[in-house]
C-alpha cells in the first residue's frame, strides 16, 4: 500500500476519501458490508423545546461487496546462466517488477470502479464541460456536448463541481462530506481533484484564476502531511486540493474527453480477505523460479440510496483533454 498512488487518500475511517476495511482477513466469509453515511438533517432544539419528538434522523446504507483472489506471478527460467549474462540480481529485479505490478493493479482498479458511470448516476454528481445545463441522461450524449475549446478544465468547472458536491439537485439529495485531515489536534476539511494531465495543463495554462491564486495563496499550514506533497499535488484551490494523475480515463466522443473527480468521503473501498502475501516455488533442480504476490479483496466505488441511488463521494467532471 506504501508504494500506491491513492495511498495517502486511503484510511479506516467514514471521513477517508477511500474507505478500507480488513475484518475479512481475522474471520470467515467471502463480502463484507460497508456502512455508508449521509448527514444528519434536524434534531436541533433550543430553550424549553422539548427533546422527545424532535430528534433529528441521518440515513445509512450498507453496501456489499464481495472478495476474490487476486494473483500477480513471474517466473524466471534458466536462473543460474541468466544471472551470469546480467551485472545485476535478476531474483531481485523480478521481486520488484512484481510488486510494482500489484501496486499499478491495485491503484487501476480503484480508478476504474470510480470511473463506473452504471451506478450511481444522477445529475448532481456530474458535469460535463463548464455548463451544468450539458446533462443528459444518457452518459454518451452528455460526452457529445464537451467541447474542444469552451470546455477546457478550469477554476470555474471545479467550483461548479464543488457546490454539486455541497447543494444536493434532488429533494432527497445527500450532500457529500469531505475528507477530514489531521493537523495537530485539530482537523482540516477538505475535497480532492483528480485530474489527467490534459485537464491540468489546461488549467495551469489558460486559467488567471488558478495562476492568481497560486501567486497569493498563503502557505499550507500542514506541510508535514504527505496529502500536501509529492509531484501529484498542484495546490489548492476553493477548498478543493488539486492532485494530477496519469491514470485518470480518457474516453473518446466527438473529442477526447478527461474523466476527472471531485472526490469527497467515502468515494469508495477497499476490503480485504487477505492482504497481500508474498510466495516462491523451484523447479527443475532450482534452475526455474517462480513469484507470486497473492491477496484475496474487492473494490467498489460506494453509492447511496434513500429514493435514488447515487455516488457516495464522487462528482464526475468531464473535461476536454485534446492530445498535444
Amino acid at each position: 500500500i506504501g508504494q500506491m498512488w491513492w495511498k495517502n487518500l486511503m484510511g479506516t475511517s467514514q471521513h477517508s476519501i477511500i474507505t478500507v476495511k480488513d475484518e475479512l482477513t481475522k474471520s470467515p466469509g467471502d463480502a463484507i458490508t460497508v456502512g455508508v453515511r449521509g448527514t444528519m438533517q434536524g434534531g436541533k432544539v433550543t430553550g424549553n423545546t422539548t427533546g422527545i419528538g424532535n430528534e433529528g434522523k441521518v440515513d445509512f446504507y450498507g453496501q456489499r461487496i464481495t472478495i476474490d483472489n487476486v494473483r500477480h506471478l513471474i517466473k524466471i527460467m534458466d536462473v543460474p546462466m541468466t544471472q551470469k549474462r546480467v551485472g545485476f540480481d535478476v531474483l531481485m529485479q523480478a521481486k520488484d517488477a512484481l510488486t510494482e505490478k500489484a501496486q499499478l493493479d491495485l491503484d487501476e482498479t480503484i480508478t476504474t470502479q470510480l470511473s463506473d458511470t452504471s451506478t450511481g448516476r444522477v445529475r448532481g454528481r456530474y458535469l460535463y464541460g463548464a455548463a451544468d445545463s450539458n446533462w443528459n441522461a444518457t452518459h454518451a450524449t452528455a460526452l457529445q456536448a464537451v467541447d474542444g475549446t469552451a470546455d477546457m478544465l478550469t477554476t470555474g468547472m471545479i467550483r461548479i463541481a464543488k457546490r454539486k458536491a455541497l447543494i444536493p439537485v434532488l429533494a432527497d439529495g445527500v450532500k457529500m462530506r469531505p475528507m477530514k485531515v489531521q493537523n495537530g489536534k485539530a482537523y482540516e476539511e477538505w475535497f480532492c481533484f483528480v485530474a489527467h494531465p490534459y485537464a491540468t495543463r489546461d488549467l495551469f495554462d489558460n486559467d488567471a484564476a488558478w495562476k492568481n491564486a497560486q501567486l497569493n495563496i498563503p502557505p499550507q499550514s500542514n506541510q508535514s502531511s504527505p496529502i500536501f506533497s509529492g509531484s501529484s499535488f498542484k495546490g489548492a484551490y476553493d477548498g478543493c486540493l488539486i492532485y494530477e494523475y496519469d491514470r485518470v480515463q480518457l474516453v473518446s466522443s466527438t473529442i477526447q474527453c478527461a474523466h476527472n473527480f471531485l472526490l469527497g468521503a467515502q468515494a469508495a473501498a477497499v476490503v480485504w480477505g487477505q492482504r497481500s502475501k508474498f510466495g516462491e516455488e523451484e523447479t527443475d533442480v532450482k534452475h526455474n523460479i517462480t513469484y507470486e504476490t497473492h491477496e484475496i479483496r474487492g473494490v467498489s466505488k460506494l453509492f447511496f440510496t434513500r429514493t435514488n441511488q447515487m455516488d457516495q463521494g464522487v462528482v464526475h467532471t468531464f473535461s476536454s483533454a485534446v492530445s498535444d
